[in-house]
C-alpha cells in the first residue's frame, strides 16, 4: 500500500515537473540582450522623410534634373528608312564596389530597401559598407542612382567621411556584378541642414543618369542620436561629363584633407 503511494506521489511530482518545463519553454521569453550602438554611432535617418512614392513619382524639373534631349536629326537625313533612334543602353547587373581614389575610398557595395516605417533610406550598420537603395536607378541607367553611408561607426570614420571634400571632376568608380565597370565625375557638391534638407528632390529616381551619395556631416548630436547636417555629391558619367561654368556648388573650393 505504501509502495502504491509513492508511486502515485512520484507521478504526481513528475507532472508538475513537465507542466513547468512547458510554461518555462512556450511562455517565458527568454531575454535577448543587444550589444548597445557605441555612443557616436549615426543611427538617425539619411535624410527626412519623403513623401514620393518611387515607383509612382511623376517627373520633371520640379522634382529632379530634365532628361537631356536628343539631337536634331539634319533634313538631309530625314528619310525614314534611314533615321533610327538610337537604343538606350540598359544595364542590368548591380553595383557591388565602390572606388573614389582621391578619398581612397575602396569599399564593398550592399543593396538596401526602404524603412516603411519611418519613409527613409534604410542605410546598411557599418561604416565601411556603402549602401545602394535598391529602389532607384542602377548606376549609368536613366534616372538617379542613390548611395548612402555612415560618415562615423564604432568609433572609427566611415568610408565617405571627407565627401564633401571632393573637388568637381573628381572621379568614382563602381564595378558591378557582372565584373564590369563605369567611372564617373562629381558634377555638385552640397551640404543640406538636415532638418531642411529637400528630401523629395534628393531622392527623386528620375530624370537624367546620374549618381547621388549621401553621408552625415558635423558634430553628433546626442539628442538626435546623429549629425545635424548632410553631404549630398551628385556624380555624371564620365563619358557625358562637362565641367559646370560656373561650378554648381554652394561653397568656395578648399584644402582637401583625406584618410591615409
Amino acid at each position: 500500500m505504501n509502495a502504491k503511494k509513492l508511486v502515485i506521489k512520484f507521478l504526481i511530482a513528475a507532472a508538475f515537473l513537465l507542466i513547468a518545463l512547458v510554461i518555462a519553454t512556450y511562455v517565458v521569453s527568454p531575454t535577448i540582450v543587444m550589444a548597445p550602438a557605441h555612443e557616436e554611432d549615426d543611427t538617425g535617418p539619411i535624410l527626412p522623410p519623403f513623401t514620393t512614392d518611387p515607383a509612382t513619382e511623376p517627373g520633371g524639373a520640379a522634382s529632379a534634373p530634365p532628361m537631356r534631349e536628343l539631337p536634331t536629326v539634319p533634313e538631309r537625313d530625314a528619310d525614314p528608312e534611314l533615321v533610327t533612334e538610337p537604343e538606350k543602353r540598359k544595364i542590368e547587373a548591380w553595383p557591388v564596389w565602390m572606388y573614389i581614389p582621391a578619398l581612397n575610398v575602396d569599399a564593398a557595395i550592399e543593396d538596401t530597401g526602404t524603412d516603411t516605417a519611418a519613409n527613409t533610406m534604410v542605410i546598411y550598420p557599418s561604416g565601411s559598407i556603402i549602401s545602394w537603395w535598391r529602389e532607384s536607378a542602377i548606376p549609368g541607367n536613366d534616372g538617379n542612382a542613390i548611395f548612402g553611408g555612415h560618415n562615423r561607426w564604432g568609433g572609427a570614420l566611415g568610408q565617405l567621411f571627407y565627401l564633401d571634400a571632393l573637388e568637381i571632376g573628381d572621379e568614382m568608380e563602381i564595378v558591378y556584378s557582372d565584373d564590369t565597370s563605369l567611372k564617373f565625375r562629381l558634377e555638385s557638391v552640397f551640404v543640406y541642414a538636415l532638418a531642411t534638407a529637400p528630401a523629395d528632390i534628393i531622392m527623386s529616381i528620375r530624370g537624367e543618369a546620374r549618381v547621388t551619395i549621401i553621408t552625415c556631416k558635423g558634430p553628433f548630436n546626442q539628442i538626435t542620436g546623429t549629425s545635424d547636417n548632410r553631404i549630398v555629391a551628385i556624380f555624371k558619367e564620365e563619358s557625358v561629363f562637362e565641367i559646370p561654368d560656373p561650378p554648381i556648388t554652394p561653397f568656395p573650393p578648399r584644402h582637401r584633407t583625406v584618410k591615409s
